[in-house]
């Protein structure tokens, strides 16, 4: 995979423009439907635009609030319609959101056993941490402690990068090298943590 650092530092000064709090809400919320912008970019760039320590904190509280409104409504969603409709959407459309059929029950079938522990460590994944909510609402887990879970790992995940970016950003970086170096530190993050769910997570035994 190429990165043009050009339409990268673009992408970021376009969102260093995010200067409101219901700007950072709402890319937050969005953050949970759109791959394309995802959180190892949006994240140190609402960082950067940060002017001070205490406007990051309050971002990250804000970007929190709209990623868990994000959260609630994959959860709702996979309430209503239920396990076996849930299955037929993911099989037939995911591929338009990233979300594959063998991920989607890879996440239902590791919930069932340690559901907080993983909606905590979920958040911190990318992809995993936009549709975690999904199977949750499908298995119809206890709505508060998910919640919480979910709040809990969001915060930790977007101070991590925003701080990040904000950081860079106060040393003179530009946006772009800035934006670069973070996306790929999550990139080998990412692919670390991709190798431990697939060595060390059992995946759902297949009957017959």
């Amino acid at each position: 995979m190429t990165v043009d650092l050009a339409h990268l530092e673009a992408l970021l000064e376009l969102l260093l423009q995010a200067t409101s709090l219901g700007d950072v809400f709402l890319a937050a919320l969005v953050e949970k439907f759109l791959p394309v912008l995802p959180s190892y970019v949006l994240y140190p760039a609402i960082g950067m635009g940060a002017p001070g320590v205490w406007d990051l904190v309050l971002r990250c509280f804000v970007a929190t609030l709209g990623s868990l409104g994000g959260a609630m409504v994959w959860y709702v969603l996979g309430a209503i319609i239920g396990p076996a409709r849930i299955e037929r959407l993911v099989a037939r459309h995911g591929r338009w959101v990233l979300l594959n059929p063998r991920l989607y029950e890879r996440m239902a079938s590791t919930y069932r056993g340690r559901p907080l522990g993983l909606t905590f460590l979920g958040q911190l994944v990318p992809t995993v941490r936009i549709f975690q909510a999904l199977p949750a609402g499908v298995l119809r887990l206890p709505l508060a402690p998910f919640l919480a879970a979910t709040a809990l790992g969001s915060f930790c995940w977007i101070t991590a990068l925003a701080a990040a970016g904000h950081l860079l950003h106060e040393l003179g970086w530009a946006a772009g090298e800035a934006g670069l170096t973070v996306l790929l530190t999550l990139v080998a993050a990412e692919a670390a943590a991709a190798l431990f769910t697939l060595l060390v997570l059992p995946a759902k035994p297949r009957c017959g």
